[in-house]
């Protein structure tokens, strides 16, 4: 679970202002596109497919469009009734490319299993993911940075 310095949980309105800033700063301090929009939600420990976040945004807010951009309080609204992705399903995907099993797993792994399971990202999407991990001069990052990117953070079973 990702935790404050202080040790306390995030709550999911906390961790999407966190990544609605990092976002928001990328974006030369604008509300978000639908497609930051879907990564702020499942950074948040959701996993709406493409489709199903069309839908709830059209559902919700009615028709889409494609340069409409999103605040904040609108992108925490279309959070409310969504269900979380359970966390030990992801943690134990991944932990099955650190073969070696010291923590670490190679970048090129990370990339075949979010360009295989679930929705197919594109390469695109995957490299914009990979972009600020601290990958290392043999491809390889820790399994807690690739958590990260499914805002899991530390599992212990």
């Amino acid at each position: 679970m990702n935790k404050h310095v202080n040790g306390t949980s995030l709550t999911v309105d906390d961790r999407l202002k966190q990544i609605y800033e990092v976002l928001s700063k990328r974006n030369r301090n604008r509300a978000l596109s639908l497609k930051d929009v879907g990564i702020a939600i499942r950074a948040a420990g959701f996993s709406p497919t493409n489709s199903e976040l069309k839908k709830l945004i059209d559902t919700k807010l009615g028709s889409t469009y494609a340069h409409q951009l999103f605040d904040l309080k609108t992108i925490q609204e279309l959070c409310v009734g969504l269900k979380k992705r359970p966390e030990k399903d992801v943690h134990q995907s991944l932990r099955c490319f650190d073969y070696e099993r010291n923590g670490f797993i190679s970048a090129r792994e990370l990339k075949y299993f979010l360009s295989t399971r679930g929705e197919k990202l594109s390469d695109e999407e995957i490299d914009e993911m990979l972009r600020d991990m601290d990958i290392d001069e043999q491809g390889m990052l820790s399994i807690d940075q690739a958590l990260s990117v499914f805002s899991v953070g530390d599992f212990i079973q």
